[in-house]
Parts: C-alpha cells; structure tokens; sequence
C-alpha cells in the first residue's frame, strides 16, 4: 500500500465524502524517500554522514556538517516535479550542534553539486568538529506521492481545511526518512516553501532531514535545504539556503 492508499483508507473510516476525498488528492506531491531501510529490495542511492566524498579545490573543515549525499544517477529524478541533475552527486551540509531562533533561513547549511567524472577525495573534518559527524550508513530510495497538511502554505487552502479533520490520525504516522528529495516542506512553526512556487524570489524545497543535534541532543530538528526554481535549472546552488526548525 502507498502512501496515498493509506491517506484514501484513514480519510474512508472517518466517513469523507469520496468528492472531497478525489479533489484532495490532487494535491499530492512526489517525494523520494532515502531511508536506511536493511535488507529492502530498494536501490541504494546516497549515503548517510560518514566522511564526504570531495573535490580537492573544496574546502571543508567539518562545518557545516555532512548529512547526507545522493547519486542522482540512481534517482528517478524524472518522476519529481522539481528539475534534479541527471547525475553526479550532491551533498547536503548543515549546522548540526545545536538550535537557531533565528526564523528566516540561514547559511549555515550548503549543498554541493560534483559532476560525473570529478576527481574527488574522501575528507576528514578536522578534530575541532569530529563530534558532529553522523554515523555513516547507505540510503535506499522509494518514491511515493504525499499530502500537504494545513500548516502547508498552499495555494488551495478550502481543500486542505475541509479535508483535515478526517485524517489528523494518518498525518500524526507519517514520518520522513532520513533524507528526502522534492514535496512538500516539513511547516513545524512556519512553511519555508510555499507551494506553487511564484514570483521571482519564490523558494522551493530542495531537501529535508530530520536529525538530533548533538550539542542538545533533546531537541530535534527538521532542516530544510532551499534553492530558488531557476537556480535548480542552471545547476547554480551557490544561493541555496537552510530552514532549520527545532522540536522537542
């Protein structure tokens, strides 16, 4: 069952109408979940923390840390509704240590693109910021398409209110992997990507992950990598920029 079937399954034992349930699900979004899932039929397509693979003209001290990398070769990046590379890598950064209160986006995160073919070097970060590398495990891949909920800053409110109080219980399960590619933006206290994306500084939701920070590991956080539409499509992630909000 995808997560669609199941979002129909909680919306029909809470007795929705199937018009209001048919216009709701247009709504949904293609996401691409890397997970660690052992022993999944899925294809491995990125790694999780560990030490990042590098060009030698990079330079990288440990900070922001390495989360997570992809191989958009291994990506069915034409099934997304945001314009991925057809290959090559790219590498996820982000301040790891503790919560920021700042609530407009930062910069201490950073997204790498390596071509096919770049020479690269795996690269230790040095003694100052060891601690903040994750444990490094393969991620596996699952595409599937997922609901906004009402804290989502859409363009089709109506649908989202009426629709909601059937299926509190089904978006209280729905949990993201450790890293995901494309949908809707995790709006835990404010919606960092508003969906569909207009007007010339508009942002859009590159990647999430959810991870504890090391320095004050009762707090987790959602991290969201941010890149504007025509960057995406000229391969310039120079501007991208990261949401962090914290939870308990």
């Amino acid at each position: 069952m995808n997560a669609l079937d199941e979002y129909r399954a909680a919306a029909r034992k809470r007795d929705v109408p199937e018009h209001l349930l048919d216009q709701a699900l247009r709504l949904a979004r293609p996401r691409l979940e890397l997970r660690s899932m052992d022993d999944a039929d899925a294809p491995v397509v990125g790694q999780y923390g560990g030490r990042p693979q590098l060009p030698p003209d990079v330079e990288w001290s440990g900070f922001p840390a390495f989360i997570a990398s992809v191989d958009c070769a291994a990506v069915p990046v034409g099934d997304l509704d945001i314009q991925l590379p057809q290959d090559g890598h790219l590498l996820f950064f982000a301040d790891n240590s503790e919560p920021s209160y700042d609530p407009e986006p930062t910069e201490d995160g950073r997204v790498l693109y390596v071509p096919a073919g770049t020479a690269t070097t795996e690269r230790a970060p040095s003694d100052e910021n060891a601690s903040y590398t994750f444990e490094q495990y393969p991620l596996r891949g699952r595409l599937d398409r997922f609901m906004p909920d009402t804290n989502n800053a859409v363009a089709d409110q109506d649908t989202l209110r009426l629709i909601d109080p059937y299926v509190l219980d089904y978006m209280d399960e729905t949990m993201n992997g450790e890293l995901t590619l494309g949908g809707y933006a995790s709006a835990i206290q404010h919606d960092p990507a508003p969906w569909p994306a207009t007007g010339d500084d508009a942002l859009i939701l590159l990647a999430h992950a959810d991870y504890h920070f090391v320095d004050t590991p009762s707090f987790s956080c959602a991290a969201s990598w941010l890149i504007h539409p025509r960057d995406l499509a000229g391969r310039n992630f120079e501007n991208v920029q990261l949401d962090i909000q914290a939870y308990m």
